[in-house]
């Protein structure tokens, strides 16, 4: 039982959960830092209206949104990496990822025609892209200097 426990422990911690009060409603709810799947729909509410002539950042923090297709092999390899790099900003930078198949709108619209494709949304300025598939240490570096850090 002990091992089943402990077990338990060391998983739980190298995904990154963590406990959080949510105080409008007085409960615990636990934090996974983690890569969001959203529609284009979801895009606007949550990071910009990405059909508006000027850029305005609607979420708190910085955001980079992995934009990818269910069969792209690249895309596949970056998703842990991707989960990697979310843990290590620990909701510093908000991680969200979009379907190119089923999004096809905000694919045309950030002209995306290479994925994986990753979209890098500081809170002031424009948001900036990086595509390909690259080391994890590469990502944090780039991201570092879009989000200023």
């Amino acid at each position: 039982m002990k091992r089943i426990l402990f077990f338990l422990l060391v998983a739980m911690t190298s995904i990154g959960v963590s406990a959080q009060r949510n105080d409008t409603d007085d409960q615990w709810v636990d934090t996974v830092y983690t890569v969001h799947s959203i529609t284009q729909e979801q895009f606007k509410e949550i990071i910009a209206d990405y059909r508006a002539a000027d850029w305005e950042m609607r979420n708190p923090r910085p955001v980079i949104v992995d934009f990818y297709a269910d069969w792209c092999q690249p895309c596949k390899r970056l998703e842990p990496i991707l989960r990697d790099i979310a843990h290590y900003y620990q909701g510093e930078v908000d991680f969200y990822r979009i379907n190119v198949d089923q999004n096809s709108d905000i694919a045309d619209v950030f002209q995306i025609r290479s994925i994986p494709y990753l979209l890098i949304c500081p809170l002031e300025g424009e948001p900036k892209n990086v595509m390909g598939l690259y080391p994890k240490q590469e990502y944090i570096r780039v991201f570092n200097i879009a989000l200023n850090r």
